[in-house]
């Protein structure tokens, strides 16, 4: 008895190391393969971007695939790329070399760190990028610089750096930026930016002055939700935006009624500043020069289809003409003319003789 039990547990503790140790290669082998997915060193099959069609736009969709860096195979004349929810940590001045028809880039809830110079120089498409839930602490100054950039979204970023560099940046940046979310960046005051749509809520704006709003004259919706605005704040940008039409939904609501001796409400200062009338002007002088392009574009266009018509309409009398001569000429052929008449009468007779001749021939 005491044998046998000796031998099932020598049995029993030999399956259980067995048991131990295949799990051990079994952990050691997930651990192996995940980290080889996340390098993409394996798994290439499983793991490749979707391609489709979003309004006749061709998207790429590279979500969640635990990649490192942009991938250099995609398909160069992609318009919508999808890299969210990856481990992106840094982008080179080459990862969007090949790509220079982006017009929608999403790189939310990567790991972005550091941005090469020249990363973003190649997409002068480009009309909207979202790098919100990543680790900035500036925006780089050629994403203000893009061409074509409308829409920037930047929100859950702690961009401790970026009102400096805007003051910095001041005379330098060209982008025609008009929606801006910079919600949840820990800022205390607004970019000084010519915007249409700015989201800043979840910011600290204690250092917040209304003069911030002399350059946003075009201004049409701004989201100040949980801003931490003093009573003194809220009361001027609540003045000032009702004075200008801007939507205050997302505004704080004032609760206080503060006395103007203390707390100044200096609207019309800010509505009648340099600032402000400056880019009124630039505003009114922006929509002149895209009416007059338009008007040129109208008449170059209804010009160009005139002279395609009149082209056509000349090429095709070219040809009735080249017809009508033509068909006279083949006319005239047949008309029987005296002249003619006699020309045909002494041929008649001469081809007449020749056969009476022939005949006479045959009968000698």
């Amino acid at each position: 008895m005491l044998g046998c039990s000796y031998e099932t547990f020598i049995e029993i503790a030999a399956r259980k190391s067995m048991d131990l140790s295949s799990m051990i290669l079994q952990i050691s082998f997930i651990v192996m393969y995940s980290e080889m997915m996340a390098y993409g060193f394996i798994g290439q099959e499983e793991r490749k971007c979707k391609y489709l069609r979003v309004d006749k736009l061709l998207k790429i969709r590279c979500y969640d695939m635990n990649l490192k860096e942009v991938p250099p195979y995609l398909k160069t004349s992609v318009e919508v790329l999808d890299l969210s929810f990856n481990r992106i940590k840094k982008l080179k001045r080459s990862s969007f070399q090949p790509y220079k028809n982006i017009k929608f880039l999403l790189l939310y809830e990567n790991m972005i760190q550091s941005v090469e110079p020249g990363s973003f120089s190649y997409l002068t498409s480009l009309q909207e990028i979202d790098l919100s839930n990543n680790a900035l602490m500036t925006i780089p100054l050629e994403i203000f610089q893009l061409p074509a950039l409308r829409n920037l979204y930047v929100d859950s970023n702690d961009l401790m750096y970026l009102p400096s560099d805007l003051e910095a940046w001041k005379d330098l940046l060209q982008a025609p930026l008009e929606y801006l979310n910079i919600a949840d960046c820990g800022l205390q005051d607004l970019p000084d930016l010519e915007l249409w749509h700015i989201n800043a809520s979840l910011n600290p704006l204690m250092d917040l002055s209304i003069e911030r709003f002399a350059l946003m004259c075009n201004l049409k919706s701004v989201d100040l939700t949980r801003s931490e605005l003093t009573p003194c704040q809220c009361q001027q940008v609540n003045n000032h935006l009702r004075v200008v039409e801007v939507k205050t939904k997302f505004v704080p609501v004032c609760l206080e009624t503060l006395d103007g001796s203390k707390c100044p409400l200096p609207y019309n200062y800010t509505i009648n500043s340099m600032d402000f009338l400056a880019c009124k002007n630039s505003v009114k002088l922006a929509e002149k020069r895209s009416m007059w392009l338009f008007v040129t574009g109208c008449a170059g266009g209804i010009l160009s289809v005139l002279l395609i018509m009149w082209l056509c309409i000349h090429r095709r009398r070219k040809k009735s003409v080249k017809k009508l001569r033509a068909s006279a000429l083949q006319r005239r052929s047949l008309v029987i003319s005296p002249k003619n008449a006699i020309n045909k009468r002494d041929h008649q007779l001469n081809y007449n003789n020749h056969n009476n001749d022939l005949l006479s021939c045959d009968t000698a």
